[in-house]
């Protein structure tokens, strides 16, 4: 926080003045204040005068000017010319409405005890952030009121510089959308503040310079000795002072509280959500008291819902995020796109009950979820792939359970496939059919009759491969040579070397049926 000698930029952001017209030297206004006067002849070396309008004389101002006088404040209407200032000297109109004798006991204030007037003025500014949230305007009225407060840009991160809350100045607006994507980069958020244990425990305010001639000071918004998000206050290089200084520190204690206070309601819908949730896969619950209950938690039951279930391919390696995140994950993309959703962990997965606004037949909505949290958790964790299984729509509460078992299914498939999409119950196909028969012997020796000669052969994989796209591109040689990157010779050299083998006669409907199959078999069931 800064301290003495205070400039006058300083004391007029400090005590609310405006200046309505600047007549002269407001490019000097980091010029330093040592006192203030009301009267020409009370006026020593680096004074402010403050004075009214009716009362100034072009004389008068340039015997301030040769006493040593470093600006003058004049409040009200004043015929003063510009010509009848000396250039160098900041002189200032202020609006009719300001209190002359208010302003004059509250700049002496600073100026004898700076920080006991910055401790009174953060209790004020707490007290007024408090009550904003108080009133239920969440991070985003306190973004607005920190910039009302300070007129700086104002940016609420979370842990992963994820947007909460912002808000442009005006001296930013066409460039906002620039500034926000720098700091989202997490290569831009200053090193003493990434270890996010050590921010919260040692909160500090650390100024940061930015490309394109701005900065911004940035401060942890810590909850439980740990940096839950960030606060950033931006604006043009050179503008901010110990007023943003004062707005920041007391906004992260504020926004701390927020984020806390929400995070432990989300937490308690969340338990009450997922012990209905338990209650109905289960069928501990009657109808009646299911109805009432899922429309107390806000749910419509004349729309349709699905079930949706996500996990991560390997939910026991020792490398593998927690459940705890893939379930962040989901409640973010559900938050972000305002979704209504039920969202429960359970064991090794996550079990969502969607609620879809349109009816169809096929849940787009709900794959449009999955697909999201599957990009989110691709960003984050590029070697360990999230799955998704969703289910078919249940247009009644008493077939969540059918939906949801269908998601379990799909869930499984996608893991065994290696599925990077979302997939869909009813899309399983003949895989449904084969899920049935997994355990079955025959699936088995069925596989090894068919391709058995291929899987053996060195370097089989290849020409299995090769088959595999030949059938995913119905037989077309053209588009599956393209999908492969070789040439058409190629391909018909590999797919005559394939019938060779493990002779067949892939112009016959039932070997290419067999083969087929044994293809899915063989992905189903014994593929690593």
């Amino acid at each position: 926080m800064n301290q003495n000698p205070l400039t006058l930029k300083e004391l007029l952001r400090l005590t609310g003045v405006k200046p309505s017209i600047w007549l002269s030297g407001e490019a000097n206004v980091d010029i330093a204040i040592a006192w203030v006067a009301l009267s020409l002849e009370d006026v020593a070396p680096g004074d402010l005068l403050l004075v009214p309008g009716e009362n100034l004389h072009p004389k008068r101002v340039k015997q301030a000017w040769k006493r040593g006088g470093a600006a003058i404040i004049i409040v009200g209407d004043s015929s003063l010319g510009e010509a009848e200032i000396p250039a160098e000297m900041p002189v200032a109109v202020a609006p009719d409405e300001t209190d002359l004798r208010e302003v004059y006991r509250t700049m002496l204030t600073i100026l004898v005890n700076q920080r006991a007037y910055m401790m009174e003025r953060g209790v004020r500014i707490h007290g007024q952030l408090s009550q904003i949230a108080a009133e239920g305007e969440g991070l985003a009225g306190l973004a607005r009121a920190m910039h009302e407060l300070s007129g700086r840009g104002v940016l609420v991160q979370d842990k992963r510089l994820g947007i909460l809350a912002e808000y442009p100045s005006s001296t930013l607006q066409a460039i906002w959308e620039d500034v926000l994507a720098q700091l989202l980069d997490k290569d831009n958020l200053p090193q003493e503040l990434r270890n996010r244990k050590k921010a919260g425990k040692h909160a500090t305010i650390k100024a940061q310079s930015l490309p394109g001639e701005l900065e911004r000071i940035v401060t942890p918004i810590s909850v439980g000795g740990v940096a839950r998000g960030y606060l950033s206050l931006v604006d043009i290089a050179g503008m901010l002072d110990s007023l943003d200084n004062l707005v920041a520190e007391q906004g992260a204690l504020v926004c701390a509280f927020e984020m806390a206070r929400t995070k432990a309601v989300r937490e308690a819908e969340k338990r009450l959500k997922g012990n209905l949730l338990t209650a109905l896969l289960q069928e501990n619950i009657t109808p009646r008291d299911a109805t009432l209950w899922v429309q107390s938690m806000g749910l419509d039951l004349d729309k349709s819902h699905v079930a949706i279930r996500f996990a991560w391919e390997s939910p026991s390696t020792a490398s593998t995020p927690s459940m705890r995140r893939l379930e962040t994950l989901v409640n973010g993309e559900v938050s972000r796109q305002d979704y209504r959703v039920i969202v429960e962990s359970m064991g090794a997965e996550i079990v969502c009950i969607f609620e879809l606004d349109a009816v169809s037949s096929r849940p787009d909505m709900a794959l449009v979820l999955g697909d999201a949290v599957l990009e989110r958790a691709k960003e984050e964790y590029p070697d360990i792939p999230a799955r998704c299984g969703v289910g078919v729509v249940a247009d009644d509460m008493n077939d969540w359970r059918v939906s949801f078992q269908q998601a379990g299914q799909a869930l499984e498939m996608a893991r065994r496939l290696r599925e990077d999409k979302p997939l869909y119950y009813p899309d399983l196909s003949v895989y449904r059919l084969l899920l049935q028969l997994e355990h079955n012997p025959e699936l088995g020796a069925f596989t090894t009759k068919v391709l058995g000669p291929l899987l053996s052969y060195e370097g089989g994989g290849e020409l299995l491969h090769t088959l595999e796209v030949y059938f995913d591109h119905n037989g077309n040689l053209s588009q599956a040579a393209e999908a492969l990157f070789i040439h058409r010779n190629t391909l018909n050299y590999r797919m005559d070397r394939i019938a060779e083998i493990c002779g067949l006669d892939l112009d016959n409907t039932e070997a290419r049926l067999a083969a087929q199959l044994a293809l899915r078999i063989y992905r189903m069931t014994m593929r690593g």
